[in-house]
């Protein structure tokens, strides 16, 4: 039976996801990339930004926007801190596929916290359809504002991503934007699976590439006018249910890890056991016999 992709069912992407941030570290590790990520692309930014003009954002694979709201939080808070008598406006493109994930999203937004309300008018313009899609609709449109700030968290694996960043770095983005994309780094577990296991899982294939910092450090070394700038933050996921009686979470988590839908029941027994044998290879055991993976992922800013 062939393997299918996790990412082409957002659903199953979704409960597999929620079964990885419930056996990891990995939510604090987001939250921490993304604000601190979001502070550092500002203080780059924030000397030519026009206090009279709405501060303009674009969310690629924005999902249910848990982490937009995020960013948006922060920008209100460094604009309002710089310019005290008046309160700034934020408009947010959000392009999603997902009409599932999209509609989570607007419902979010409809009711954001009455703190934020304070800081800042914020507005939306909602676009289901890929970044590609999105490149084509306005590629003729002469009358498009530039940019501030275009964000890709964990999204960017889904594109060519010399490509997307080129496009957006000369197409899109003002006289001093800034683009924020979270990404895996060449220590983490994910890189480590799509080297090991190219051609027999997804990683790597031209659905999903796992582009690591130093990969978005060598497209920013190539590339003229760029400026880039890291900060790396580590995680740990609690793989011991792997090892245990089958069960909805444990298969959940397996799903998430090797971006197989239905890997336990799917996946041919040779290759279930080269993936479990490399968990063990990879793992480390505590005292009371958990088993976890280590793994890092890292917020690239690249500005003008």
């Amino acid at each position: 039976m062939p393997l299918e992709t996790l990412s082409k069912s957002y659903e199953a992407y979704e409960k597999a996801f929620q079964a990885f941030l419930d056996h990891s570290t990995a939510r604090q590790s987001i939250v921490k990339c993304v604000q601190d990520g979001t502070k550092r692309a500002l203080v780059a930014i924030s000397s030519v930004c026009d206090k009279n003009k709405p501060f303009r954002m674009l969310g690629i694979g924005s999902g249910k926007g848990e982490m937009d709201v995020l960013m948006i939080n922060s920008v209100a808070a460094h604009l309002k801190a710089n310019e005290t008598d008046v309160k700034p406006t934020i408009h947010s493109v959000v392009v999603e596929p997902s009409s599932f994930l999209l509609e989570k999203f607007k419902e979010s937004a409809s009711s954001m916290p009455t703190s934020l309300i304070a800081l800042a008018e914020i507005s939306f313009e909602w676009r289901q359809m890929t970044f590609q899609e999105y490149q084509r609709l306005i590629a003729d449109d002469k009358s498009k504002p530039s940019l501030d700030f275009i964000h890709f968290i964990h999204s960017i694996y889904y594109m060519d991503a010399e490509d997307a960043l080129r496009s957006c770095f000369r197409n899109y983005l003002g006289e001093k934007g800034a683009i924020l994309c979270l990404v895996q780094t060449e220590a983490s577990f994910f890189a480590k699976v799509q080297k090991k296991f190219k051609g027999k899982l997804t990683f790597g294939s031209e659905d999903m590439t796992i582009y690591t910092k130093e990969d978005l450090a060598a497209i920013a070394a190539r590339s003229t006018g760029w400026s880039y700038d890291e900060i790396t933050q580590e995680f740990s996921i609690d793989i011991t249910k792997c090892f245990g009686e089958p069960s909805e979470e444990s298969d959940l988590l397996l799903d998430f890890l090797t971006h197989q839908k239905n890997f336990r029941v799917t996946a041919d027994q040779g290759l279930k056991d080269e993936v479990m044998d490399f968990f063990r290879e990879s793992m480390v055991t505590d005292e009371s016999g958990g088993k976890f993976l280590k793994a890092e992922m890292a917020a690239v800013i690249i500005h003008k």
